[in-house]
């Protein structure tokens, strides 16, 4: 909850439905007015209808109190801004409005000096970009040019074959991977998760050598067919190579 939007909606005359909905959205709300409660939050803390609360909601909208945007697999997002002049009542009924009750005081809350404080919560906070990764209704697209992959977690199968084949290994395969995925075509070129698309190459890049690295009695590798030339394996192998042909470039 934001004490400050709390305090300026809370100087606002809005018809009661509106106000109760407003005061909902500032009660789920950070400092910047950004809140993502459900439907059924809205409505239970409004003790009103779903659809109550949406023809509020949509009059505060086109009153310029606050915006809506639709968010594919995550609800709404809400921001409010609340504007006094926009909801000012008409004339007739604007000095009355504008007259607090007699014997009225402030809410302690509203007139407290403590500093606005933010409760983040599953409902009002937007996805991390974790969450974001795993969303499985976000479209295919190919790698960002800024893209970095994260540490792998402790106990994975990826973890582990980074920590045994060693930092110079990880380097050269995630060399392999970038090069990979800035050639390939669209039909395989595009993922909705480039993390786990990373995760199964480390993978897919283990076993091949484990299949292809032959050994000597010397425990290093050949350079024949079939075997590594720096005796780490065909993935060093080839990120080595390409290492050097851009620096030769």
């Amino acid at each position: 909850m934001s004490v400050r939007i709390m305090t300026a909606v809370w100087s606002i005359a809005l018809p009661d439905s509106e106000k109760i909905v407003l005061l909902a959205l500032a009660d789920c709300a950070n400092d910047e007015g950004l809140c993502w409660p459900s439907m059924a939050t809205l409505a239970a803390k409004c003790s009103k209808s779903d659809r109550t609360v949406q023809a509020a909601i949509k009059s505060l909208v086109a009153a310029g109190q606050m915006s809506r945007q639709e968010v594919p697999g995550r609800g709404c997002r809400y921001i409010i801004h609340p504007t006094p002049a926009a909801a000012s009542p008409p004339k007739p009924l604007r000095g009355e409005a504008a007259s607090p009750p007699k014997g009225t005081t402030p809410t302690p809350e509203a007139a407290s000096d403590k500093p606005s404080r933010t409760i983040t919560s599953p409902e009002a906070s937007p996805p991390t970009r974790r969450t974001r990764q795993a969303d499985p209704k976000a479209q295919p697209t190919r790698m960002p040019d800024d893209w970095k992959p994260i540490r792998f977690a402790d106990g994975t199968v990826a973890r582990e074959i980074v920590d045994r084949r060693g930092r110079e290994w990880g380097r050269a395969a995630l060399e392999s991977f970038r090069n990979w995925a800035a050639n390939a075509d669209d039909r395989v070129g595009r993922k909705r998760d480039w993390q786990r698309a990373w995760a199964n190459w480390i993978i897919e890049q283990d076993n091949r050598d484990g299949r292809r690295t032959g050994t000597r009695a010397d425990g290093m590798g050949g350079n024949g067919r079939g075997h590594s030339a720096s005796g780490m394996g065909r993935t060093v192998d080839a990120g080595q190579r390409w290492l050097q042909r851009r620096q030769a470039g």
